[in-house]
């Protein structure tokens, strides 16, 4: 089999890569596959363009709406008016402050229907249908869940009005967000009224978001095996694509590309590929060539099949306890009770974003931090977690990927409570919010993040103390494509 690189380690993949739809956020369009549009607004920009105010000045009132259907967002009661349907299954937030337009947002909870019928039913009256923009996204409030976009962009004479409505299965129904704009004869400036309705939207919350079943038939592990003659000698290769169900995905072939998948697209930043799911069949398409893969089977008899793959590999080279898989979970070994925080914080917000691994270890190139306000101590760095399967006396790392940013912790009597983290944006955002986030540091941790030697050397070290401190006979870990690396 041909050998891939591992990507996770490599060329990685931040969870902050979340796309939102016509020109809010990153967004691809899926008619256009070279079409990225739209730029992250930071959260400090979103309260200075609405008030107008410094940064300095006290932030605005905020109150929270919590339908009844089970959603909650955060709005500034000065900003907008709230009008509510009789069985409260539909919600307008009209924003009151000076526009060209109306400018409001409208929720609604349709029973019964699919995300595509309720759109239609709206888009029908848009008028051209080959004006409208078409894209899909994660469920804005969500990671795991998935959406369409249909987006009439602002004419350049008149009010500017724009329209964009999305739409997503939410609990045996459609969850729609209807956007209604009017930004003036200059749609390219930054207007408080477009930014105010995204910023409500982005904090929207849910009680309990059920599994989306209209993608029950799409996730799974597809397999296409071939041969190839290289050099006289006739070779069999195999390419995989593994769709998770949270919408992420690995497509290997030549490399392993990181990908979100929506009903027709497996989506990079700078790239997409059309594909289609007929029961067990998954049709590729590449540079124009349709290539055929077939399920491997379900998630759960691939992970049966492996873990008793694993079992039985390590069970035959060590025979003991520690061959099964179960490993001891990693503790950070050494005294300082911050630096023990962040550690803990990588694992214990970002693990469950994988596929269950025997092992999640954190990778920490911290920059600075900041620990002048109690309340609110601040670190700076370089964020890795990587994911390990033990594989006879060799950790395999199978995934990861890294978070730059700013965690902030609250000192407590029992430790650090973890707050939050300001997470380095992706694509075009990526210098502006790192800039933003790191301020006088972000030489240093342009310095930090660059540097893949020193953060090998700490990985290395990292793993190196986690099989020591548990007393271990494990002798090497292991990118896909690279040569093992022994532990010292």
């Amino acid at each position: 089999m041909k050998k891939r690189q591992l990507i996770a380690w490599a060329m990685t993949v931040s969870a902050a890569v979340i796309l939102s739809g016509c020109g809010k956020n990153i967004t691809i369009n899926i008619n256009d596959n070279d079409n990225v549009i739209g730029s992250l607004i930071s959260e400090n920009g979103i309260e200075d363009l609405v008030s107008g105010n410094d940064a300095d000045e006290a932030e605005p009132a905020e109150e929270v709406y919590s339908s009844t259907e089970g959603w909650s967002v955060t709005y500034d009661p000065a900003l907008f008016a709230v009008n509510e349907g009789e069985d409260g299954d539909v919600t307008s937030f009209v924003y009151q402050g000076e526009s060209a337009g109306t400018n409001m947002v409208t929720i609604s909870y349709i029973k019964d229907k699919q995300p595509e019928e309720a759109m239609s039913e709206l888009t029908d009256s848009w008028g051209d249908p080959e004006a409208i923009e078409r894209s899909e996204s994660y469920f804005p409030g969500t990671n795991d869940k998935w959406g369409c976009w249909r987006c009439l962009p602002a004419g350049e004479e008149g009010s500017g009005l724009s329209e964009r409505v999305f739409a997503g299965e939410y609990n045996d129904g459609v969850l729609m967000f209807e956007f209604t704009e009017h930004r003036g004869s200059d749609s390219s400036a930054p207007d408080p009224a477009s930014t105010a309705l995204q910023a409500l939207v982005d904090s929207i919350t849910f009680e309990d978001f059920g599994p989306q079943k209209m993608y029950d038939y799409i996730p799974g592990v597809y397999v296409r095996t071939f041969n190839e003659e290289i050099e006289g000698e006739d070779m069999t290769f195999e390419d995989t694509i593994t769709l998770n169900e949270d919408h992420s995905g690995v497509l290997s072939l030549q490399d392993d590309l990181y990908v979100m998948w929506g009903s027709n697209m497996l989506i990079q930043a700078d790239n997409s590929y059309e594909y289609t799911v007929e029961g067990d069949k998954l049709m590729l398409n590449l540079d124009g060539d349709w290539l055929e893969f077939t399920r491997q089977g379900t998630d759960d008899e691939i992970k049966a099949e492996d873990e008793q793959a694993s079992e039985e590999a390590s069970d035959e080279a060590k025979g003991n306890d520690e061959a099964s898989g179960k490993l001891p979970a990693y503790k950070y070994n050494g005294d300082d009770e911050l630096t023990a925080a962040v550690y803990q914080f990588m694992i214990d917000d970002y693990a469950s974003q994988y596929e269950k691994s025997d092992v999640s270890i954190p990778c920490i190139m911290i920059v600075g931090t900041d620990e002048s306000d109690s309340e609110d101590i601040r670190v700076y760095g370089d964020f890795w977690l990587l994911n390990y399967d033990l594989e006879g006396d060799t950790l395999e790392c199978k995934s990861g990927g890294s978070y730059p940013g700013c965690i902030h912790f609250k000192k407590t009597d029992s430790g650090y409570e973890a707050l939050k983290m300001d997470m380095v944006e992706d694509g075009s955002g990526y210098t502006p919010s790192a800039k933003k986030i790191f301020g006088d540091m972000y030489e240093d941790f342009e310095k930090v993040s660059s540097d893949d030697q020193a953060r090998e050397k700490t990985r290395a070290q990292i793993i190196s103390d986690y099989v020591n401190d548990n007393k271990l006979s494990i002798t090497k870990y292991h990118d896909f494509g690279w040569d093992p690396v022994v532990i010292n």
